[in-house]
């Protein structure tokens, strides 16, 4: 079946400055201003193809670029550290070259870092790689591959890298253009793949103790993120048409190349109703084109309130910042999209343009404060070598933290369905997970507790007696309760 949005066109207003960046841009309500971080022309003080950018625990961003150089990036100077050169080891060709890169969550006991790169040995294949940063000589150093040899290509490579609450770090690959791999249990290619932080397969993989797999059926994912909702969301290129928006699951099966966006053709239905756990998309980019999606973040930050609790999503082919809204049920139905920084594409969206106003948007990352950091990736496909690319911050500056400090402290705790039987779900607000919750009786006593180990939990108390009951939840300076009903 076919599924319908509502494409919200926002106009952007900019002045032009001498870089032919825009000065300021306005979404709905808030004017952004636009700053350029680091923009040159050569390989000392430019950056080509920035592909991963991430916001650090040390407030800088650390960075990767295809061609092969690993950086800490200072948001506010622009100034750029090497922290690592593997040009002479990564093949860089097209989409092929150093690509993911991911921080161990607990960075300040573990500073760990965890990259994705190309090289070439009779073929090009792909690694994973962790390295130790050794803060004194503020250097990547120890490499221990944690995976090896997986089948390359210089297109559909993948490769984001992530990490679950519980530690274990996923990534994508692609197909490498060979379509038999997606479905075959026996290659790693066309996956994601789920790793220990030492290389080692966790015990409860869904294909086993001895598979990386996670799930399969994928062309050539780019983007990942796990929601405060409990749901991990990944954006998928498609070939010509039917780019997606999944949900991912455990041994879940996301049909490529038997299925193209949604199984709703007659061949299509009969290749996902044989699949073992098939996984529709929530959502296509489209039936007759490709936007041609990259990374993903989750927005939680009041500073630029039209994106609080949404989805931004970097677009390459139709060169634009897509901001998706779900539902606050359980996340797996899209609401509303939103095309961002080109009109022409806003008004015509299933076509592409080379008229957005920060060319393609390859990557993206919030700090802590609500400033969002785009990384831009020229006007053309393909590896310029120009050093002409750039990092973008987007910044509300008309946002005061001070002045809804307080506000803040109370989140929002979402129980459902309520009144319950006793079976019912909770969402808790990212700031609160890792902390303990309660469930108390109109007396105040602690009747059950138990630690929010994700952003959707699940609890079964139809044992209790019906009443009132209160679920609460605090750590720091952050709190949450809900009453709950429970009926017979």
């Amino acid at each position: 079946m076919k599924k319908l949005f509502t494409l919200i066109a926002l106009s952007v207003v900019f002045n032009l400055t001498s870089q032919a960046q825009p000065s300021t841009v306005t979404v709905g309500n808030t004017t952004l201003d636009v700053r350029v971080v680091i923009q040159g022309n050569n390989q000392s003080n430019g950056v080509d193809i920035p592909w991963e950018i991430q916001w650090g625990p040390d407030d800088y961003i650390w960075m990767t670029e295809r061609f092969g150089r690993v950086s800490r990036l200072n948001p506010e100077t622009g100034a750029r550290t090497t922290i690592l050169d593997l040009t002479s080891t990564v093949y860089d060709n097209s989409e092929s070259g150093l690509l993911g890169l991911a921080l161990h969550p607990d960075f300040e006991n573990t500073p760990q870092v965890f990259l994705a790169y190309t090289y070439y040995s009779g073929g090009i294949k792909e690694r994973i790689v962790r390295y130790d940063y050794n803060e004194n000589s503020g250097m990547l150093e120890n490499p221990l591959t944690l995976v090896d040899a997986i089948n390359g290509n210089t297109t559909h490579i993948g490769c984001r890298l992530m990490f679950l609450p519980d530690g274990t770090l996923l990534a994508t690959t692609g197909d490498y253009q060979n379509q038999s791999s997606p479905q075959s249990e026996n290659s790693v290619s066309g996956k994601i793949l789920r790793m220990n932080t030492d290389g080692s397969i966790p015990s409860d993989n869904p294909y086993g103790p001895t598979s990386y797999l996670y799930n399969i059926g994928h062309r050539n994912a780019q983007g990942m993120v796990y929601a405060p909702n409990g749901v991990l969301y990944s954006s998928e290129h498609g070939p010509t048409t039917n780019d997606e928006l999944n949900i991912i699951v455990p041994g879940g099966n996301y049909g490529w190349p038997d299925v193209e966006g949604f199984c709703n053709l007659s061949g299509e239905m009969t290749a996902c109703n044989s699949m073992t756990n098939y996984q529709d998309p929530i959502a296509i980019w489209y039936e007759g084109s490709t936007i041609a999606p990259s990374d993903l973040i989750w927005y939680d930050h009041p500073a630029i309130p039209e994106w609080e609790g949404k989805l931004l999503m970097t677009v390459l082919k139709a060169e634009h910042l897509k901001v998706i809204e779900v539902d606050n049920v359980d996340g797996t139905t899209v609401v509303s999209q939103q095309i961002l920084f080109n009109d022409a594409h806003a008004a015509n969206p299933t076509s592409s343009f080379n008229a957005g106003l920060f060319d393609r948007l390859r990557d993206i990352c919030a700090a802590p404060d609500g400033r969002v950091f785009l990384a831009t990736s020229g006007p053309s496909w393909g590896t310029s070598g120009t050093f002409q690319n750039s990092i973008v911050e987007l910044k509300n500056a008309a946002y005061s933290p001070t002045a809804v400090a307080e506000e803040d402290n109370h989140l929002n705790l979402q129980v459902y369905p309520n009144p319950s039987n006793g079976n019912f779900s909770m969402i808790f607000p990212k700031e609160l997970v890792g902390a303990n919750y309660d469930v108390l009786d109109q007396l105040g006593r602690t009747v059950v507790s138990g630690q929010v180990r994700s952003g959707k939990m699940t609890l079964d108390l139809s044992g209790l007696s019906r009443g009132l009951y209160i679920v609460r939840s605090a750590k720091g300076r952050f709190i949450a309760d809900q009453r709950l009903t429970i009926t017979e």
